[in-house]
């Protein structure tokens, strides 16, 4: 279940006689509609949270919200209409991975993830996993690493891979400063450093937007020039048409519902499995999440292996 040829070519074959892999098979570009990616961070009090809420209720038509902040999404549900589920304490990668499985099997289009940073340093995060693998283990940091990096890029393939629009918060790390106010008297304000999270992530992310103590949102990094730069006071409905319009542009992308109904069919055999990852691939679904009988959750290519590895240890 690999995009490699695994068979190479018999000595003195020509190039006429080579096998083309299909994964490669150039075509010309085709723009299709995207769903929302979308980060936003701030200190406290920016207002990360009611913006996150604000956009993804103008964005999508069902909207789910994954609170890690003690119930804190709860303040503004007479201003708008979201489910949330039970505020979580354990912030362990596969606690997101599940969440995500239980928002798309039940049809959620659009989830919030309000913080994301709490699965990266929050109780039970990827760095709490990190600091015990290395405990258990003779590699140190560096074996916890290579322990939990798999389950870490699980988390966020079944983030990516989700099949609706996500926005997700990030706290920032803090300092003070002290500067004079409009009466000339030195006042002390909180200002951020930088998101809490894993560095690099915000490369994954469509739309990243920074926002400060007036409510105002900065967009740092945006795919066309019309949202790139983008100063947003107090931002909300409009800006969501903005990003609308961008995210519908394009045809129609397929939808990856008949790979997951497949995947599901217990009668599938080991070659059969290797072609169903294939077009998984294909269409990119390798994260989208999946619910397992048990409650618990996955992604479709997580899921599909496990099943190939199953049959082929039954061989």
């Amino acid at each position: 279940m690999t995009d490699t040829i695994t068979h190479p070519p018999q000595p003195g074959a020509s190039a006429a006689h080579l096998i083309p892999n299909p994964r490669y098979q150039f075509a010309p570009a085709v723009r299709q509609q995207r769903k929302a990616r979308i980060v936003l961070d701030g200190p406290p009090g920016s207002g990360t949270t009611y913006t996150s809420l604000a956009l993804a209720t103008a964005i999508g038509t069902r909207v789910a919200v994954v609170d890690t902040q003690r119930g804190k999404s709860g303040l503004y549900a007479q201003t708008f209409t979201f489910d949330a589920c039970p505020p979580l304490t354990y912030f362990s990668p596969e606690t997101l991975v599940t969440a995500l499985a239980h928002c798309a099997d039940q049809g959620y289009d659009t989830v919030v993830i309000a913080t994301l940073s709490s699965f990266w340093s929050g109780p039970g995060g990827v760095l709490e996993q990190v600091a015990l693998a290395a405990k258990r283990g003779p590699g140190g940091t560096k074996g916890g690493w290579d322990e939990t990096r798999p389950r870490e890029r699980r988390m966020l393939d079944a983030l990516f891979g989700y099949p609706g629009h996500v926005i997700v918060t990030v706290r920032d790390k803090l300092d003070y400063v002290c500067e004079p106010d409009d009466t000339g008297r030195q006042a002390r304000r909180i200002i951020g450093l930088g998101p809490i999270w894993r560095d690099g992530l915000e490369y994954e992310f469509d739309i990243v937007a920074t926002m400060d103590h007036s409510h105002t949102l900065v967009v740092v990094k945006a795919p066309t020039p019309d949202l790139c730069g983008a100063v947003r006071p107090e931002p909300g409905a409009l800006f969501a048409a903005e990003i609308k319009e961008w995210l519908d542009t394009g045809e129609p992308a397929p939808a990856a519902d008949d790979l997951v109904t497949e995947a599901r069919q217990p009668s599938l055999t080991f070659e059969e499995l290797g072609d169903l990852m294939h077009r998984v691939r294909l269409r990119q679904a390798e994260g989208h999440p999946l619910l397992l009988p048990d409650g618990n959750g996955t992604t479709l290519g997580a899921y599909i292996m496990q099943r190939g590895n199953d049959l082929r240890g039954d061989r």
